[in-house]
């Protein structure tokens, strides 16, 4: 008896094992950097976070998905089975090294590795400290009816300061309407539309804006109190590409006394209901928006330049290789979407070049995050 016990305890050890061995998966990626090395150090980073896709999407929320990403891909190397260099060379344009690798991933230890990230506690802080320290987002209140309500007012300062405490939670840098005010006088009492605003937080260098609005009206009761209804509006923009990425309303409504005082507390009490909602759903698309996998793009803007210049830049880009998409173009601007996985400094220096060489005259005239600028001296239509 005491024999078949060890040889089947031996039985299930020796299963184990050649479970846990079996238990890999194959990724393919490609790594890029400045030297062969760092390159391929990239390429095992970019498998692991291939890996880890599912898993996040499936089994956590959006702030502690992306830290685990971070904690996890940091130590990326651990697991890893092995790794075999596919391709590889100098990118001519970049002056970048890329390597395509096949990596085996230790598919037992990520899933291990991801179940005890998701118990640590220091999960929240460590993810306020590293992931968005350096975003900017742009908190402007923009008025849209005759009902809207005044920015000074107990329920518009109520959503205003949820907002910022929220963005804040998450490690943003908030810019208010109070210090837009400070910093650029009444240019930002002027804002009207979005396409102002927009540009308003690009020349903050901020990475997002959002445009908040609150209209309210009411209306008297037989028993002499007032209903009051109230709609919420907050939408997002990408200051980068003017795309509109959140767009969150919520209403609601409530009986309170009549008079000044008595209808700004029943106004506040909605801002008290709607608020936290809306604005959870607002930073959680935020977050969204910074945290996942994207494609990377440099938006290369062309001023004052000719119908035939905007051709040729076309053709530039198309030599170049690179893929794009024409974003906005109108009489003599063009602006471009240029997916590349070089950073925004090497396409700058790349197109300064090949503009050179095709006899086009352009400056560049500036560079903000990843928008680069060039000027021309066209000036008809």
């Amino acid at each position: 008896m005491r024999k078949s016990i060890i040889v089947a305890s031996l039985t299930l050890c020796l299963m184990l094992f050649l479970t846990s061995f079996s238990l890999a998966i194959e990724v393919t990626a490609i790594g890029e950097g400045h030297t062969r090395q760092e390159a391929i150090n990239n390429g095992i980073r970019v498998a692991i976070e291939k890996a880890l896709g599912t898993y996040i999407k499936s089994q956590t929320e959006i702030g502690q998905g992306r830290l685990i990403y971070d904690r996890i891909v940091s130590a990326s190397a651990g697991y890893v089975r092995n790794y075999k260099v596919l391709a590889e060379g100098k990118d001519p344009i970049t002056d970048t090294y890329k390597v395509k690798l096949s990596v085996l991933i230790d598919d037992y230890k990520l899933k291990n590795a991801l179940e005890e990230f998701r118990k640590d506690p220091r999960f929240k802080r460590a993810f306020q400290e590293t992931q968005f320290e350096e975003r900017r987002v742009v908190v402007i209140y923009m008025p849209r009816t005759g009902l809207d309500l005044p920015e000074n007012s107990k329920a518009v300062q109520t959503v205003i300061d949820l907002i910022e405490d929220k963005l804040a939670e998450y490690g943003f840098r908030v810019f208010l309407p109070s210090e837009l005010r400070r910093i650029r006088g009444r240019a930002a009492e002027m804002i009207i539309d979005e396409e102002t605003a927009i540009e308003v937080a690009r020349q903050e260098a901020g990475d997002a804006v959002v445009l908040v609005s609150f209209d309210a009206g009411m209306r008297p009761t037989s028993d002499g109190y007032y209903l009051v209804m109230a709609t919420l509006s907050l939408k997002a923009y990408d200051v980068t590409t003017g795309e509109l990425f959140a767009n969150v309303q919520d209403r609601n409504k409530t009986i309170t006394r009549g008079g000044d005082y008595g209808i700004q507390d029943g106004v506040a009490r909605i801002a008290l209901k709607v608020g936290p909602r809306c604005v959870d759903n607002l930073v959680r698309k935020i977050v969204d928006r910074f945290s996942t996998m994207r494609a990377k793009f440099v938006v290369l803007i062309f001023r004052n330049v000719s119908p035939n210049d905007q051709d040729r830049i076309e053709n530039l880009l198309d030599e170049i290789g690179w893929r794009y998409r024409i974003a906005r173009q109108t009489g003599n601007y063009i602006e471009i979407e240029v997916f590349s996985e070089a950073d925004p400094t090497s396409v700058r220096r790349v197109m300064k070049k090949r503009l050179k060489a095709a006899g086009l005259s352009f400056i560049p005239a500036e560079m903000a995050g990843s928008r680069v600028i060039f000027d021309g001296n066209y000036t008809g239509y």
